[in-house]
């Protein structure tokens, strides 16, 4: 072959191989409000250098160069509540499947996060702890005074040995990522002023809660807690102490532990004993709403809290998303998740493009996670104890007919799915801009084996004609009013 044909061949191979850059390849998957498209994959995109028709269409720039936080990860609750439909009303193939949706990334959505009340939470069947010293049923019980248990030698995970503990372990053979989280509602009730695992007196006047004399106790408690699910096979990666420490309900598990004590209780308590015990999950202060910043900050500040801290747990009933950059800006070397999301019957209009919206403003807000509520409800929104009877699972397990249930998933599996199928474990949110003129939202990961993934959401009422650019070249498309596209591509 002389050299003349070399280089000819080269040539061509050259313009070959930029002719493929230029009309890079990106795959779109869409979901509509309607859910009459449901992950639906549409035909592939194309990169390109050329000009079109479209070049005043809206531009959606993703710079993969601009890195933030890394993504731990979507998900739900395990509650007593859906643990128990799953695996009581299902059939094991119901159950089976249901899980593969869930948590499958071939045959479902990949969910990686589940935050797991340690002791009943209100969509639960029954009130219980692991160490109760009187009779728990439907209706709380009440310690009498001066029964307690400080040794927890009364301590038992028998309750979660019969059906939650196997879902976890279900759970985690199908996505071995997963990241499990322990939160309790409530300690033991003999450990609390009201002798009781409810968050207050019935008028709701008298909030309970912790004794400190059982601050030792209750880290004791949450440190057995973590070694006995470990034990069980179900590693524990992280673990706040008091699901919304500043709501002390009447009608279900909970308790008021205001900002200085959990402060205290992390330097004095749970600190030593995990350090004791040689345990290291990752410990989030705070874990209620986001119209309470001053909360994880004094928890933060404090010398021997803060040094526990992995970074702050919120939720969305209150305040703005906006407050995690303050956060942010405030403790750069902390994390912040949003823990809980829960949407339900209360909700009206577009919830599809609400819920979406939202996953985009909290990671576009430093949050390594979007959790919502429930994993599973029934088609009454329950089982539950108390609290919220009105709360929406992702999905639900309709026992209409209880010869046969039927598993529906809801519009927030599909809100969740557009993000968690196409994420890897060490996935990172980078750079990208929302379009000031039109009522595009998005946000834009790129994936450990560097695909590029950008999630969209169109919130407005009509269809709009979109672009977007990256490393120069441009791909033009189309998304439905109120609809989710992802796109993936290789750089």
């Amino acid at each position: 072959m002389t050299r003349s044909t070399i280089l000819a061949a080269c040539l061509a191979l050259s313009c070959l191989a930029a002719t493929g850059a230029g009309a890079q390849s990106v795959s779109v998957y869409q979901t509509t409000p309607d859910l009459l498209e449901a992950l639906a994959q549409r035909e592939s995109l194309h990169f390109s250098t050329k000009a079109t028709p479209a070049a005043s269409a809206p531009l959606i720039t993703v710079d993969d160069a601009q890195r933030f936080q890394e993504i731990d990860g979507f998900g739900a609750s395990l509650t007593d509540a859906a643990a128990w439909l799953l695996a009581k009303k299902l059939t094991p193939a119901q159950t089976d499947a249901t899980f593969k949706t869930l948590f499958s990334r071939r045959d479902g959505i990949a969910l990686s996060f589940l935050r797991q009340p340690i002791g009943s939470s209100d969509l639960a069947v029954t009130f219980y702890s692991y160490d109760d010293l009187c009779q728990q049923t439907a209706k709380a019980c009440t310690t009498a005074a001066g029964q307690a248990d400080p040794n927890l030698d009364h301590y038992s995970l028998q309750h979660d040995q019969e059906y939650i503990l196997p879902l976890l372990k279900k759970a985690l053979t199908i996505n071995p990522s997963l990241h499990v989280m322990l939160t309790p509602w409530s300690p033991p009730g003999w450990m609390k002023t009201s002798g009781s695992m409810l968050g207050s007196s019935a008028d709701g006047k008298q909030p309970s809660s912790l004794r400190p004399e059982f601050y030792a106790a209750f880290a004791s408690y949450l440190v057995k807690t973590v070694e006995s699910y470990q034990a069980a096979g179900v590693p524990v990666w992280a673990l706040s102490v008091q699901n919304e420490p500043l709501f002390a309900p009447p009608t279900y598990s909970g308790m008021q532990m205001l900002a200085a004590e959990q402060a205290a209780f992390f330097g004095d308590g749970l600190g030593p004993a995990l350090a004791a015990a040689r345990l290291n999950p990752k410990v989030m202060a705070y874990d209620h709403n986001w119209d309470r910043p001053d909360y994880p900050e004094t928890v933060l500040k404090d010398p021997k809290a803060g040094a526990l801290a992995a970074g702050t747990a919120w939720h969305h009933y209150g305040g703005d998303p906006s407050v995690m950059t303050k956060n942010h800006e405030e403790f750069p070397q902390k994390d912040q998740w949003v823990t809980e999301s829960s949407g339900g019957a209360w909700q009206k209009g577009n919830i599809f493009a609400e819920e979406a919206a939202e996953l985009i403003a909290v990671t576009r807000n430093w949050a390594r996670s979007y959790v919502l509520w429930a994993l599973a409800t029934d088609q009454n929104h329950g089982p539950f104890v108390g609290g919220c009877d009105t709360c929406r699972g992702l999905v639900t397990i309709d026992l209409t007919n209880p010869e046969n249930p039927r598993v529906k998933p809801e519009l927030d599996y599909y809100v969740l799915g557009q993000a968690s199928k196409f994420l890897q474990p060490g996935a990172v949110r980078i750079a990208s801009d929302e379009p000031g003129e039109s009522q595009l939202k998005d946000v834009a990961f790129r994936n450990p084996n560097g695909t590029v993934v950008l999630y969209t959401l169109n919130a407005g009422t009509a269809s709009q004609e979109l672009r977007i650019g990256f490393h120069g070249k441009t791909a033009v498309t189309t998304l439905p009013a109120g609809a989710v596209a992802t796109f993936v591509w290789k750089p």
